[in-house]
């Protein structure tokens, strides 16, 4: 094979490629490899085309279009294959599987097939070979794959799969070896041998005629099969059920769901609803009857589902049509499926959600029992013993904790040197020698205060604009003064507490009462200075120095 500028090319392809030099000149490059001895290979996804400027692709010479590619070989004119020929490749015949010879005019032997005759058939004698695709077709009277089993069938055909007998018409058993006697109102069963009667007849051999007024009966006993709305031993009689089958022997109704009565004419009641109306309805929404053949319900009340409305809303579920989730109830017990209340609570709760702890007083399941007087505590709402407070114990809480112990149910012991402190707190009780320390402090600090009251009143009035009352006030603030010395002296110094100078100037009050400290040695006048009772009036205050009461600068002037 030679392609474009003179080289070879060994390549499988068989797909041909044009190459266009001009518009007139086109050059068909056409690669095919063949094996000797052996048919062509075209792999079914390639052509044997070229390209045309003017027409695009074109099928190559010696080859059809089939669909859009170019697969098909063809052999024309005198090279036009024969009827048992087959063309290959372009103008080449080859003989169809089965047939060989020079004209391809002789069939195959029976025991081969395929091309030339070269398959051998493995059913032979006892079947043929299919020419294509060498599958064996046995013989009527054998069975297998390679036809190796006989037929056993006497009268009739075997499966050639599975060797099963198909019986000829009045031949029955698995050989098709027996007769049937079956008259021609019947058919013979293949493997029974017993006669199935046609409509109308009766009998083992199926020769007696019914006498059934057209219904039919039964093949053995004769009894009349009556069609509907018929009854009686010869189904001679009318039936007179509305909603309803009458007994083929009696002619009494049997109702239809829904129905009830002697002839089956009354629908049943509201609220029930089945056969004799014996079912009763399910909550339907409203009171609104069911359906009365099967219950059905439109819609149901709170709490119910189902077709019939007659199941409880499942668990956890409650409401319309069961849309609503429960509440959490205590310990995981359900919820009411109508109203969503929790359908039980534990002992010492209630509410619809059972978070509602027991009134004081009540205790138990529901609240409903009465707890006991605990004096000095509260009642379990579960189990309704008392429950003391700090500092009681006792099965009524009327005992205080014995010495030593203290808190609840008196089960702490006290830390105090004497093992003697509150039941309450565990606080540790004072000494005697402790409680009069304690209650003389208590007593000094409230005369402290009422003395610190009085003067603090004093210095207000000694601010008193009325001029005639100067020497009153002095004489009061004096006596203040002097009160004060018999008043215990609290040591500042020993506290380290800053001294300071307290003065009252007020322009319009010419006397002030004033706490100084006293001088000090270098700044003490003569004790002439100090002595004048005119001037001021003093008084010892200890290791702090005396309080002072003195005039005004302007009046001492």
């Amino acid at each position: 094979v030679t392609g474009v500028g003179g080289r070879g090319d060994t390549s499988a392809l068989s797909r041909q490629h044009a190459l266009g030099v001009d518009a007139a000149a086109l050059i068909c490059v056409c690669f095919t490899v063949f094996k000797p001895g052996s048919l062509p290979f075209i792999p079914h996804s390639q052509s044997h085309d070229f390209f045309s400027r003017s027409s695009g692709y074109v099928c190559c010479s010696g080859w059809g279009q089939l669909g859009d590619e170019c697969l098909t070989p063809l052999c024309e004119g005198n090279f036009t294959c024969n009827e048992n020929e087959v063309c290959v490749r372009p103008n080449e015949c080859r003989c169809r599987h089965g047939y060989f010879g020079a004209s391809c005019d002789t069939k195959c032997p029976a025991q081969f097939w395929g091309p030339d005759c070269k398959g051998k058939c493995n059913c032979y004698p006892n079947g043929q070979c299919d020419d294509l695709t060498g599958e064996c077709t046995c013989n009527h009277n054998r069975w297998g794959p390679n036809c190796e089993n006989a037929c056993l069938c006497q009268k009739g055909k075997c499966d050639q799969e599975t060797g099963k007998c198909t019986c000829h018409p009045g031949v029955w058993g698995p050989q098709c070896n027996n007769n049937c006697y079956c008259s021609i109102n019947s058919i013979c069963d293949a493997m029974t041998g017993r006669c199935m009667c046609n409509p109308g007849w009766t009998g083992r051999n199926c020769a007696i005629q019914c006498n059934c007024n057209n219904s039919p009966c039964e093949q053995f006993t004769g009894r009349c099969l009556c069609r509907e709305r018929l009854w009686g031993p010869r189904c001679d009689r009318y039936c007179q059920c509305i909603h309803g089958k009458c007994n083929q022997a009696d002619g009494s109704c049997t109702c239809t769901p829904g129905y009830r009565g002697k002839f089956c004419r009354e629908p049943c009641p509201a609220g029930f609803y089945g056969q004799n109306c014996r079912n009763r309805c399910g909550h339907c929404k409203g009171q609104q009857p069911c359906k009365v053949t099967e219950g059905r319900c439109i819609t149901c009340d709170r709490g119910w589902n189902g077709t019939r409305c007659d199941q409880l809303c499942s668990k956890g579920f409650f409401g319309e049509n069961c849309q609503d989730v429960c509440p959490t109830c205590k310990d995981g017990h359900h919820c009411d499926p109508i109203h969503g209340k929790c359908s039980h609570c534990n002992a010492g709760w209630i509410g619809d959600r059972c978070e509602v702890r027991c009134p004081n007083g009540t205790y138990g399941e529901n609240c409903e029992n009465n707890c006991s007087h605990c004096f000095n505590g509260i009642c379990h709402v579960v189990t309704g013993e008392c429950l003391c407070d700090p500092g009681f114990y006792g099965t009524y809480c009327n005992m205080t904790c014995t010495p030593g112990q203290y808190g609840v149910n008196c089960n702490q012991t006290c830390s105090c040197n004497d093992k003697n402190c509150d039941p309450v707190s565990g606080a540790c009780y004072l000494q005697p020698n402790q409680r009069m320390g304690v209650i003389a402090a208590g007593t000094l600090v409230s005369f402290l205060l009422i003395v610190l009251l009085s003067l603090l009143c004093c210095c207000c009035l000694c601010r008193h604009k009325d001029d005639h009352n100067k020497k009153a006030k002095r004489i009061l603030c004096g006596r203040f003064s002097r009160i004060s010395t018999k008043l215990p002296r609290i040591p500042l110094r020993r506290q380290k507490l800053p001294k300071v100078v307290v003065a009252h100037h007020d322009p319009e009050n010419t006397f002030n009462c004033s706490f100084i400290e006293p001088p000090s040695v270098a700044e003490q006048p003569s004790p002439s200075s100090w002595s004048s009772q005119e001037s001021f009036s003093s008084f010892e205050s200890g290791d702090e120095g005396p309080v002072y009461c003195v005039p005004h600068e302007g009046e001492s002037s």
